[in-house]
């Protein structure tokens, strides 16, 4: 079994969290967008990615496996996942899971939201997660907004929840 350890990001990181991002972004994202949202997502995530380490605008927590940075997730406003990432290899292996999971034990909000990548809608259903409306386009950037209400005696437990990762 692989041993996946959280920690919180740190500025020191910057530079392979915005690698990963960037590489997971053009892998799993960009395909789905036309040439619009394409250059619009590029423009945004550098952007976002950018402040991914910066305490003022976000919480984030970084996964690794071996030492070696394979995902992360950053949220703002205490309940607003902006960016959830893992590398296409460590995808299926409970990685992104485990972040949302790490991410719900150092906030208190009662419902967590985000605008889910098409590609990424049955991960965040497989959580818990329902659509809070049909899928939306803002300048050729597809997502659906999605919530999670939370219980607060059992986290991440859904009457949806299956077991398989992200």
């Amino acid at each position: 079994m692989m041993k996946i350890v959280l920690a919180e990001v740190r500025p020191e990181d910057q530079a392979a969290i915005l690698q990963l991002g960037e590489s997971v972004n053009e892998a799993n994202v960009v395909p789905y967008l036309n040439p619009q949202g394409q250059q619009a997502m590029r423009i945004a995530r550098v952007k976002d990615i950018a402040q991914a380490s910066d305490p003022k605008i976000y919480c984030s927590l970084k996964a690794l496996v071996d030492q070696r940075l394979v995902g992360y997730i950053a949220w703002r406003h205490g309940n607003y996942i902006a960016q959830l990432y893992v590398r296409s290899e460590y995808q299926g292996y409970g990685i992104g899971r485990r972040l949302v999971e790490g991410m719900l034990a150092r906030c208190s909000a009662e419902s967590i939201q985000l605008k889910a990548s098409v590609n990424a809608l049955g991960f965040y259903e497989k959580l818990g997660f329902e659509p809070l409306s049909t899928e939306q386009s803002r300048n050729g950037i597809r997502f659906v907004p999605m919530e999670l209400k939370l219980n607060p005696e059992t986290p991440l437990t859904h009457s949806k929840r299956k077991t398989d990762d992200r």
